[in-house]
């Protein structure tokens, strides 16, 4: 007949049933655990308690954020070989019936514009799924920090010049390629906070929230979304949200990253490079110049990305 174990968790090694929970690993002398945890089932109320199992699959480890309609958790997927993942969590409870609306909204258009996207500057959806109270998004975990947070430890809220062309030509990369999907894809809200920055230097582009796709010949969007300082003007109901749209973000976000000017304190009046750091080369000044010109010119972001 065959013995049951109890398998180390430190090198795996197979120690006889038997054991108790004082005695150690035969192998490497780590203490042995009786019977092992078991994760408890989360509760259909409340936020997401660490150790607890979501949908029978996700092992909660912590809290690492907070939206709009709810929370971001750190978790490990137990069915993909313990892949660490992002459980984004909408939370419909208390929220008023318009509010209900705009968080489904909000969630559906994720779904349907990550589902099908793969690029290295983007996170990667895995899976979503619902309950009566909240809607869970599951997908890449990224280890770092979002450039905002990022920016907030330099002394002067800027970055060296060599630095800020890596981040202009990555985030130029994944633009393109939402550009150029069929129909194009309008991410709508470029912003420090909506960038991640691993440990190395790489970037992806999170929360897809108010991106859409473009529709040729629509005179305006249907609801005016974007942050202050670095929406384009026609994002405040006077045209239809484009390419060009995503590169005046872009080009106000590059102007942040150079100068350590807050844009929204001063919206759509951002001095010339060049005017704060003198040193800085005035073909990137000419060229952060036109990413900001208002006309719209769905050609720009391929001009942009090869002068970087």
């Amino acid at each position: 007949m065959e013995t049951d174990h109890l398998f180390c968790e430190k090198c795996g090694a197979a120690n006889p049933a038997n054991r108790t929970g004082t005695e150690n690993c035969f192998a490497c002398g780590k203490p042995l655990l009786a019977e092992p945890a078991q994760p408890e089932l989360h509760p259909s109320t409340g936020p997401l308690i660490p150790g607890s199992l979501l949908n029978l699959r996700y092992l909660i480890l912590g809290q690492v954020g907070t939206g709009g309609f709810g929370a971001v958790y750190k978790a490990k997927d137990t069915q993909s070989g313990k892949r660490l993942v992002a459980i984004k969590e909408i939370n419909l409870q208390g929220l008023k019936p318009q509010e209900v609306i705009e968080a489904t909204h909000t969630f559906n258009r994720e779904v349907m514009l990550l589902s099908g996207l793969t690029h290295p500057n983007l996170p990667q959806l895995y899976d979503h799924f619902t309950d009566p109270q909240h809607w869970y998004l599951v997908m890449d975990f990224i280890e770092g920090e979002t450039l905002e947070e990022y920016l907030q430890k330099t002394r002067d809220g800027c970055l060296p010049l060599h630095t800020v062309l890596d981040i202009a030509i990555q985030l130029c990369t994944v633009l393109d390629y939402l550009h150029t999907r069929q129909p194009a894809i309008i991410f709508r809200d470029v912003k420090p906070a909506n960038i991640m920055r691993t440990p190395r230097g790489h970037l992806y582009l999170i929360d897809f929230g108010t991106a859409r796709h473009l529709k040729p010949g629509q005179a305006r969007d249907t609801i005016a979304l974007g942050s202050p300082g670095y929406a384009a003007p026609e994002q405040y109901g006077k045209a239809q949200t484009t390419q060009q749209s995503d590169i005046y973000s872009l080009g106000v976000t590059l102007h942040q990253l150079l100068t350590g000017n807050d844009p929204s304190e001063n919206p759509f009046r951002l001095a010339p490079l060049r005017a704060t750091h003198a040193s800085l080369p005035a073909e990137l000044e000419a060229l952060v110049a036109q990413m900001l010109e208002a006309v719209c010119h769905s050609k720009k972001v391929y001009f942009c990305h090869g002068q970087l």
